[in-house]
């Protein structure tokens, strides 16, 4: 045994599954677990709930006995918020395409 240091997103959630008790989250959100506890990503049954239900086809699921710990913001959810605070590059906007250009070019030589 040693000693680990972790730092989750946003809050913590610590819970105690019992013998045979599976939690289903997204994998974002599993922090950490006990070696005691199962681990297995498993797909989102049913169609409607993989198309419409905004958390993706894959969820993580977690069999007790043991302690698992959740975080409240997984990493995609993190750079997400941050990108609204990043520095944006503009672009110069060219009027017309490239071959539009051309083609003007040509023609206006024509006159």
């Amino acid at each position: 045994m040693g000693t680990a240091w972790i730092e989750p997103l946003g809050e913590l959630i610590m819970k105690d599954l019992q013998p045979g008790e599976t939690l289903r989250v997204h994998p974002g959100h599993v922090g950490a677990f006990e070696a005691c506890v199962s681990f297995q990503i498993t797909t989102v049954p049913g169609i409607k709930k993989m198309i419409f239900g905004g958390d993706g086809i894959f969820l993580a699921s977690l069999t007790g006995p043991g302690r698992i710990w959740l975080q409240t913001l997984p990493i995609s959810q993190l750079a997400h918020k941050l990108m609204e605070y990043m520095p944006r590059q503009h672009k110069e906007v060219v009027e017309g395409s490239v071959v539009g250009g051309i083609v003007g070019s040509i023609l206006d030589g024509m006159k």
